[in-house]
């Protein structure tokens, strides 16, 4: 497969209005570190010449960022999709204009469940309204004018309403739902209660995820690279009805790369600092990118490596266990992952 960035992961600011007990980049303050403009836009323009198709603005949250809307007319005027992903707590009219404005063509908006346990999720540092009815409410004023998805984090404290969260969804006229799994990194691992769901508990979040998709009712769900691989569920998990599609292995540094505020490259924006493959500050994104031994755990994966039931799957060199973040979050390995659904049914073998 041909190595281009298709898709780019860009965090133009850690600052945050919230404090998300599931956040990955422990976001609030700002950085001394985070990118200037001007190299943000020099990044743009790199990422356009090598054939980037979609770039997803984010944080921290990017509506923060005193030129977040300059950043977004620029990535859009040099050819790349580009879409604002946001709490929507700060995504009001005026916001909203600015967002058009600036070319923006699709904003995806978190909801972590219903109130109560979205707010006890995406928690503000001070006294405030509802994060949950400002992020609804931005949902409401985005729907009409722009696409709009909904991101959701399972975990969990909002396992069991995903059913009610849809039905929800689909009375707001939510078209977009993406379903994507909390990782064990960041603030997650300083949690008292255990917040990552379960491996057996996939069983029932799949059952739900490919039963909401056969449906045919909106929202249309999108199901992140977390949760699979390989039982007789997979051809409803992904694709579309006309055409489905299974899993093929992580796309970090053949197809995606991530950009962190900081000026990081990597091939998936939950990766950790081992997976680095360079630093913008000393480098162009050009050189970075090229070089595709820098990024060999994915263009080099080596089948022979996998361990334990992975090890044994028979489809273990298509899978290459699952999401390598994954699995190297939960086992400190990217050989073997216990977040796959074949496995947790013992299939491995």
């Amino acid at each position: 497969m041909a190595r281009e960035p298709h898709t780019c992961i860009l965090e133009i600011t850690r600052r945050c209005n919230l404090r998300c007990i599931h956040c990955e980049n422990q976001c609030g303050e700002i950085s001394s570190r985070e990118l200037p403009t001007g190299l943000l836009r020099q990044i743009a323009r790199d990422l356009a010449q090598l054939g980037c198709r979609e770039v997803h603005v984010t944080g921290g949250e990017p509506l923060i960022h005193p030129h977040w809307d300059d950043l977004c007319r620029d990535f859009a005027e040099v050819g790349l999709h580009t879409s604002l992903i946001t709490n929507g707590t700060l995504l009001d009219q005026a916001h909203l204009e600015r967002a058009l404005d600036a070319g923006v063509g699709a904003i995806g908006i978190s909801l972590d469940g219903m109130q109560a346990t979205h707010d006890s999720i995406r928690v503000r540092p001070g006294a405030g309204p509802s994060p949950w009815r400002e992020a609804v409410s931005a949902i409401e004023r985005a729907l009409p004018r722009i696409d709009t998805i909904v991101i959701t984090a399972v975990n969990r404290r909002n396992l069991a309403e995903l059913p009610a969260l849809h039905d929800f969804l689909a009375g707001l006229g939510v078209r977009r739902w993406q379903i994507q799994l909390v990782i064990p990194m960041g603030r997650v691992l300083e949690t008292r209660e255990p917040l990552v769901i379960a491996p057996a508990e996939l069983e029932a979040l799949t059952a739900f995820l490919v039963d909401a998709r056969r449906s045919g009712k909106l929202p249309r769900i999108d199901t992140s690279d977390t949760i699979g691989y390989f039982t007789e569920r997979e051809m409803g998990l992904r694709g579309s009805a006309d055409s489905p599609s299974v899993w093929t292995g992580c796309q970090a540094g053949i197809r995606c790369v991530a950009i962190t505020y900081d000026g990081r490259v990597r091939g998936c924006s939950m990766m950790p600092p081992e997976f680095d493959a360079g630093d913008l500050y000393d480098e162009s994104m050009t050189t970075i990118w090229n070089d595709a031994e820098r990024f060999a755990y994915s263009t080099r994966f080596d089948a022979a490596k996998l361990a334990g039931p992975c090890g044994r799957c028979r489809v273990g060199p298509l899978c290459r266990a699952g999401c390598t973040t994954m699995a190297y979050w939960t086992t400190g390995s990217i050989y073997t992952n216990p977040f796959c659904l074949h496995r947790v049914r013992g299939a491995c073998a």
